[in-house]
């Protein structure tokens, strides 16, 4: 039976985004997903001109590479350091004179006109060099206060601080029949750990990013986007009232200015449109696309996020399948975190898989000129150590890299930043910015000055504190 008050007690409270996204509970065309539209406009800003960048674009992918790449061996080869810190792999020119790349992203360098890289990002890390407090500082744009002693992950809560997607979602929400904030391929972990830095914490459940995390390569079901089989859309609209529940149930939502039926209206065209449903039919795609950004987990979610920007998506994060600490492991979903055996798992096995997906999918962005207004961001929570095997509390082992917050590199393309540049310079080991330093506080300015979000915008925490959008930093004008 299709019944509109089967669970009273929940029509008003914080349900789960899951719960919010369920059409056979009625919470996403009943109440769920217009209280959470409702919610997002209240916090969306107005645009405002361009000004060195600032609102010049309309999206983002974050393409997140959990477990950390090391930075020498893929975008900032050293090949005059010595031995231990060069490594065993030779530099590459690019289509851009002068930016050289690691030997194992060939295709990536033949696509180096359409994005830059960053050389000089990096930070003192508060604690130990530990992934979990990394990851929070990267996805949140705060420090780890809330986490152990040792900088280790502990569970979310709704205490967090909100994530950039969930931020995002309330300050630019997207148009009505859009998702505002997506996340495809796996979750965020460290360890036992899952969701690290990605809820909307103290925004609550509406913020939450709709999650896909089902393997890309086989035929994906997304919940709550499709009727029940007793239920038909033309059914639904004739017999819900919806009105008559808010007034019972909502009378706060009476007193906004904006109307209920401007909701109703928005979260029916999720269904009615269809564009949401849609994008995750990957099977829609002619088997050559599919196969030139890869059938593997990562590729085939790279192409899932060019289609979820295709219908008008604001915030798509894509994250590597592996955890940010799992023993590295042959294969195409293995770890970045290559405390062993660095170089034949770059080789042999990451490398591979990531050059030839980012590659199809920058590529492929341009073509459909969707990179105009899309800021991309490639990038893992730090670096790997520039000396190769060097014994540490992290367990190094023979040809392995240890964690290196201090300086990494990160990929940029997209959403006004100037194409086929090399910005920031690290020094001859890799070790430290040598020249225009980057925070990653000021990545994350950089994305809400892109979207046309002042990074100074303030919300207030569990304890009534005002706190900005990002800790500190400012947006990087000069990529634009």
């Amino acid at each position: 039976m299709f019944s509109l008050l089967n669970r009273p007690g929940r029509l008003c409270d914080t349900p789960s985004r899951r719960e919010l996204l369920t059409v056979g509970g009625l919470s996403l065309v009943g109440l769920g997903l217009p209280d959470l539209l409702h919610r997002q406009a209240l916090g969306q800003d107005k645009a405002s001109p361009l000004n060195n960048g600032f609102g010049a674009a309309d999206s983002v992918v974050l393409v997140y590479l959990q477990g950390s790449p090391s930075h020498i061996d893929l975008w900032d080869p050293k090949p005059d350091a010595p031995a231990e810190i060069r490594g065993e792999f030779q530099p590459i020119a690019t289509t851009t004179p002068g930016l050289y790349l690691g030997e194992v992203l060939p295709k990536l360098a033949q696509q180096s006109r359409h994005y830059t890289v960053v050389r000089s990002i990096g930070v003192d890390p508060k604690g130990l060099r530990n992934h979990g407090a990394a990851i929070y500082m990267l996805m949140t744009g705060h420090s780890p206060t809330n986490f152990s002693p040792t900088g280790l992950a502990v569970p979310p809560s709704r205490e967090d601080l909100p994530s950039v997607g969930a931020n995002v979602a309330k300050y630019r929400a997207a148009e009505r029949g859009r998702f505002s904030n997506v996340a495809v391929s796996g979750p965020v972990m460290e360890g036992r750990v899952v969701g690290v830095g990605q809820s909307a914490g103290l925004h609550g459940a509406a913020f939450d990013p709709y999650t896909m995390y089902d393997d890309a390569t086989k035929p994906l079901k997304p919940v709550g986007l499709t009727l029940p089989s007793d239920v038909a859309l033309d059914r639904l609209e004739s017999r819900l009232d919806l009105r008559a529940v808010i007034d019972t149930h909502c009378d706060g939502i009476r007193k906004s200015k904006t109307t209920f039926d401007q909701f109703y209206d928005q979260a029916l065209s999720l269904i009615q449109t269809r564009r949401a449903v849609d994008a995750f039919r990957l099977e829609a795609e002619p088997p050559k696309t599919r196969e030139r950004y890869g059938m593997t987990r990562f590729g085939q979610a790279l192409l899932l996020a060019r289609r979820l920007i295709e219908a008008e998506t604001r915030f798509v994060q894509v994250t590597w399948p592996a955890r940010s600490d799992d023993e590295p492991a042959p294969g195409p979903d293995g770890s970045w975190d290559t405390h062993r055996n660095n170089f034949p798992m770059l080789r042999d096995h990451r490398c591979p898989v990531f050059d030839h997906s980012l590659s199809a999918f920058i590529e492929d962005m341009a073509a459909r000129r969707l990179l105009e207004r899309t800021l991309v961001v490639a990038i893992g929570e730090f670096g790997r150590s520039p000396k190769i095997g060097s014994p540490t509390t992290n367990n190094v082992g023979p040809g392995g890299r240890d964690h290196w917050p201090e300086c990494y590199s990160f990929l940029v393309a997209g959403g006004g930043v100037r194409p086929g540049k090399l910005y920031g310079q690290s020094d001859h080991h890799g070790a430290w910015p040598k020249v225009d330093a980057v925070e990653p506080y000021d990545l994350i300015a950089t994305i809400y000055h892109a979207l046309g979000i002042n990074p100074a915008t303030e919300y207030h925490d569990a304890l009534d504190r005002p706190r900005r959008l990002v800790e500190a930093g400012r947006p990087v004008v000069g990529l634009f």
